[in-house]
């Protein structure tokens, strides 16, 4: 029999070797239709520092949550892991030609070794994942050694998913903001507006006013309920200058699972150029966004009229947006957004009144004043037929 090799990295003592053989009682073999598969029934333990092998498949019916040591995967085929209970190991190698394919959840708690092949887990069952848990790291990430499907990281503040899709990886970072640690993440090189394995579809052209495109490329389905800031990568193949002409135009950009609709989630650092880079959004709740991906905001060669510095201190300068074209179209609507693309001011017939005193119930009360920073207006003069859109920044 040589499903099961039982070695510690160095040398193994009898005692523990003649343990691994009396784990056989509590193990099966399991004829499928393609290759053996190794069956716990029973309470699966490696011990201390010890090692076992697996060559072929896993089926977990049994307890294997409890190991000190080390589980290799290897396989000049394929190998599968299944079963009703997902297997928790301390150590994991994975050396498969033909890759690891998750049925079941699988947990690490020290180190993922990526040796040779990808780890697959189902694109349509988020649970089934390999998860990072605690202290868990992994080394060996490459286009060819990845997670092609759902990667989690349990109580962490910081984690990079070693995620990606066929031969690209294609990283994505979070930063916690509150100590709520537990997220999955996935990488889809498609199309939002046709996703392969969501039951909806994520429309581009459905997108707030302060922004002008979102990718048709590739987006990622980040979950978490906790204040997360998330950093994306792109590559050649994300096609960044079919969205921007100059990098600081781009966005991060979520699909607000409640609203049905992209928002700019922000871009608070940006690095490198066109062909390859990362970008760092602001602080969002993952759990409010389905999936989420690059997008542009409106630059200065996308706006017309002015841009308006508010300062509301009672001094006389700047203390009102005062629009123009207001005294000859008395028939108007003014909109003001944060750049979250969220409406936080309306007002028709416009008289040139706004303060920094939000109307609608948005990041503030109503009635409450606005806090500093960049809004996007627009301002429609029915009686001349016009609509004027521009930046205000304001200060309080």
């Amino acid at each position: 029999m040589h499903m099961i090799k039982c070695r510690k990295h160095k040398n193994i003592s009898r005692t523990k070797f003649m343990y691994a053989l009396l784990l056989l009682g509590i193990l099966g073999y399991y004829n499928g239709h393609a290759q053996e598969a190794l069956h716990n029934y029973g309470n699966l333990k490696i011990h201390d520092n010890g090692a076992m092998g697996f060559h072929h498949d896993l089926i977990n019916d049994g307890t294997t949550d409890d190991n000190r040591g080390l589980a290799g995967f290897y396989s000049n085929n394929d190998i599968v892991i299944s079963g009703a209970f997902r297997p928790i190991f301390e150590d994991m190698e994975v050396m498969v030609v033909n890759d690891l394919f998750l049925e079941v959840g699988v947990g690490v708690t020290n180190n993922n070794n990526f040796i040779l092949g990808n780890v697959f887990t189902p694109r349509n069952t988020i649970d089934v994942n390999l998860d990072f848990i605690n202290t868990a790291l992994y080394n060996g990430e490459t286009d060819d050694t990845k997670v092609d499907g759902y990667a989690a990281s349990t109580n962490k503040i910081n984690f990079t998913f070693p995620v990606g899709d066929d031969d690209r990886l294609r990283p994505l970072a979070v930063l916690s903001q509150n100590g709520n640690t537990d997220t999955k993440c996935a990488y889809f090189f498609e199309d939002p507006n046709n996703p392969s394995t969501f039951p909806i579809s994520f429309n581009t052209q459905n997108r707030t006013l302060i922004l002008s495109a979102v990718s048709t490329y590739e987006f990622w389905d980040l979950d978490g309920n906790g204040a997360t800031t998330a950093q994306l990568s792109w590559d050649n193949q994300s096609t960044i200058p079919s969205l921007v002409s100059v990098l600081s135009d781009l966005r991060v950009v979520g699909w607000n699972t409640a609203n049905a609709i992209w928002e700019d989630l922000g871009n608070t650092a940006i690095t490198g150029d066109f062909n390859n880079g990362t970008i760092t959004s602001d602080v969002f709740i993952p759990d409010e966004y389905t999936v989420i991906t690059f997008g542009t905001g409106l630059s200065s060669e996308t706006i017309s009229l002015d841009n308006f510095v508010l300062t509301p201190n009672n001094d006389g300068i700047n203390d009102f947006l005062v629009i123009d074209g207001v005294s000859i179209s008395p028939n108007n609507t003014l909109q003001i957004y944060n750049r979250w693309g969220r409406l936080v001011f309306e007002e028709k017939n416009y008289s040139n009144t706004f303060e920094g005193i939000a109307n609608v119930k948005a990041v503030v009360k109503k009635n409450d004043r606005l806090p500093a920073g960049v809004y996007f207006y627009i301002i429609s003069l029915f009686d001349i037929d016009i609509t004027h859109q521009g930046y205000l920044y304001l200060e309080q």
